[in-house]
């Protein structure tokens, strides 16, 4: 049953002032009856949702009326749900047509068939997860009304590449998209984060896997200066593919929500209405546990006994070369893999493949109704995500923190356990039951008036630390293993104040002061002063301002000192002295390997032909030819929230991920809620799509559009 939601009174957001393009669709309206209602009951929605709906559209009278901004960020006017997510479609492939059709070609998993040898990579993931039989799994799970929508999105995607068939370029053979298509890239969203591998356990680790996260704060009513709750979302990502973001409002009677989807996703997946908003970083769930099988052919001994593979082989054609086998092998653990080292290991993965969270899709739909936090979790442990935490906040001034997901209950063993690989053949490592989401950590109002996370443990949600003895066991590192120290500087900040203003939390989101810096960086300039090849170093390091602004003068070669230590820094090995968890560390525990370290850094500065006073701005731009200025920002390994993260490449340096979107959310009461916002990247790709003015610019200048 579709639940009436009371409509919230909001003023007209500061963007729509500024509308520069306008123009109205015709679009489906369902049956003409229902299309108007607000709410409905069982019967008359599984009449609306189902084949004669689909049916009935291009002969309603729908209409959706769709306004692009100077940014090209549209605002999606329609009467009911399905209109909107009619419209949502339909931009999406006005924005960035080819981008999705690639993202849907790759689900489909015969992506090499359409586009070549570029894509045998993905194909063999497709296959050796056997993730089209699970995209059938997750697509007969989904509740009519889901299935409904995302109908209406693909109607409006395949209208407007039917109105212009210029959209999606060299992908439009994948036409027309099918809710399958939605269903499929929603499991491969979920299963590319999950299997985010940085031991290499099983998948090749992805360069900054570490990284790949995000930032959230929230502050309570009493604890702002505007005596209501503010609201921080900042995920930063790769600038690519499924990772990119798509920004948008869309209205209709009960629901008024802004937000931002991965590209191809039919609604919002974080984003704000005038009562309620919330933003997502990725969180350590051990969702995954890696067995070693010692295979003796397609042979394996479980629990005492000999068992065989079940083996599938399946042919991979390739576009301009020759075919491709691949063999889909299952063990009683779950899919087996080639791991990077060559050792063939079998993956289990909670939410995804076992017990798998198929309703998380229209869990973020739901999401997006509720007036409250507390409602808001109690919307997700009924339609779980299988990851990501949620940082959120309310008109009422309420704070909250969530630790989404439905790990494995492991009988044996700790966290630690999730990031070796497990004795395959010993039965008490084979899991088969999932903790409910509602017996996840999370707290609402806490104390201190503030929530925050930057991808470490749930632990330091808020201040004083969580209990983790109040939670299930195993399911998130422990408080002393914090992977670098954007946490660290977080959290130092936001105790440290005793009231925080709107602009003072932007600023802690745009910090740039390298804290690693501060911690290490006088020992090591004394360490090398004496190394006569190193004194150009020395010199470099003790002018540089310590931070990643775009001219930053020797930030490349601390960051580059910084990275070779990453293993140090995430163990805290690099470090003299750690008070307790969660707290700022002191000095160096080994100058002479600092040192060393150092003079390998100078090596890869040099081999990337930078100056060794680069700057970050010097070696990689935003934005191209005459619009394109210097980049700006830096690594969250040094401690630093402005997410800039770059890697040597042949003959230079080239971006990663970063900042994406980035929102500071002031909730009042009454509908008065504000917010600025600003999507580094821009909404479009598409050639011919909306004109918009470049957002690189707002963004490296610290500021929100």
């Amino acid at each position: 049953m579709l639940t009436a939601v009371t409509e919230q009174k909001a003023e007209p957001m500061t963007d729509e002032k500024a509308f520069t393009r306008r123009f109205v669709l015709r679009a489906a309206a369902g049956a003409a009856g229902a299309a108007a209602a607000t709410s409905m009951t069982n019967s008359a929605f599984a009449s609306f949702a189902g084949e004669q709906w689909s049916a009935r559209r291009p002969a309603g009278g729908g209409r959706v009326k769709i306004e692009w901004d100077e940014w090209a960020v549209p605002t999606i006017v329609g009467r009911n749900e399905f209109d909107v997510t009619y419209g949502v479609g339909y931009v999406q492939a006005r924005a960035n047509a080819r981008e999705v059709l690639d993202i849907y070609g790759r689900a489909r998993g015969a992506a090499a068939a359409r586009w070549g040898s570029a894509y045998v990579a993905d194909d063999r993931f497709t296959v050796q997860l056997g993730l089209k039989a699970q995209t059938d799994v997750w697509l007969r799970a989904q509740k009519p009304q889901t299935l409904a929508r995302i109908k209406a999105f693909c109607e409006g995607f395949n209208a407007a590449c039917a109105e212009n068939t210029a959209l999606g370029g060299d992908r439009r053979e994948i036409l027309p998209v099918t809710p399958r298509d939605i269903i499929g890239h929603v499991v491969r969203v979920f299963a590319r984060f999950t299997t985010i591998d940085g031991e290499g356990l099983a998948f090749p680790p992805e360069q900054f896997a570490g990284s790949v996260g995000s930032n959230g704060w929230a502050v309570s009513g009493r604890r702002s200066s505007t005596g209501h709750a503010m609201l921080v979302i900042n995920p930063h990502l790769v600038w690519r593919g499924y990772q990119r973001f798509f920004e948008m409002r869309t209205r209709h009677p009960g629901r008024d929500f802004h937000g931002a989807a991965l590209l191809g996703l039919p609604w919002q997946n974080m984003g704000y209405s005038p009562a309620v908003g919330w933003g997502h970083t990725v969180n350590p769930i051990p969702n995954m546990s890696v067995y070693d099988l010692k295979l003796s052919g397609n042979r394996y001994v479980h629990n005492g006994r000999q068992r065989e593979l079940q083996v599938t082989e399946h042919r991979i054609e390739v576009r301009g070369a020759e075919p491709v086998t691949v063999l889909e092998r299952r063990s009683v653990h779950g899919p087996v893999v080639t791991a990077p080292d060559g050792v063939d290991v079998a993956v289990r993965i909670a939410g995804v493949l076992h017990h798998p969270a198929t309703s998380a899709l229209e869990g973020w739909w739901r999401l997006s109704t509720a007036t409250s936090v507390q409602e808001l979790f109690k919307i997700h442990d009924r339609t779980p995500l299988p990851l990501f935490n949620m940082i959120a906040a309310d008109a009422r001034g309420s704070i909250g923190a969530l630790y989404c997901g439905t790990p494995p209950v492991r009988e044996h063993g700790d966290f630690d356990d999730s990031r070796r690989r497990l004795p395959g053949d010993d039965p008490k490592w084979l899991w088969d039951r999932v903790h409910p989401a509602s017996k996840m950590p999370r707290v609402i109002n806490p104390e201190s008036g503030w929530v925050q996370n930057c991808n470490e443990t749930p632990w330091f949600y808020t201040h004083p630390p969580l209990p983790a003895r109040d939670w299930p066991a195993a399911i998130a590192p422990s408080a002393d293993q914090v992977d670098d120290l954007r946490p660290v500087a977080s959290r130092t900040w936001l105790k440290a104040q005793r009231t925080i203003t709107p602009e003072s939390l932007l600023g802690l989101k745009f910090t740039k002061r390298a804290l690693l810096a501060d911690v290490v960086l006088d020992e090591l300039l004394a360490a090398a002063s004496a190394e006569a090849d190193l004194q150009d170093a020395v010199r470099v390091l003790a002018d540089w301002d310590r931070h990643a602004h775009h001219d930053s003068k020797g930030y490349l070669l601390f960051y580059l000192w910084s990275i070779l230590n990453v293993t140090a820094i995430g163990d805290r090995t690099l470090f003299r002295h750690v008070a307790e968890p969660g707290a700022v560390p002191a000095g160096l525990a080994d100058p002479a390997a600092a040192v060393r370290t150092l003079r390998a850094a100078k090596a890869v500065l040099l081999g990337a032909r930078a100056p060794l006073d680069a700057s970050v701005g010097q070696v990689v731009s935003l934005g191209e030819g005459r619009d394109a200025i210097p980049g700006d920002g830096g690594s969250g390994v040094v401690g630093i929230l402005k997410s800039f993260e770059i890697s040597p490449a042949a003959g230079g340096f080239t971006k990663v991920l970063g900042d994406t979107w980035v929102s500071l959310v002031q909730f009042r009461p009454g509908g008065r809620t504000s917010a600025q916002s600003v999507l580094v990247y821009g909404n479009t790709t598409e050639p011919g799509a909306p004109a918009s003015k470049s957002q690189y610019a707002v963004w490296a200048a610290d500021r929100l559009r």
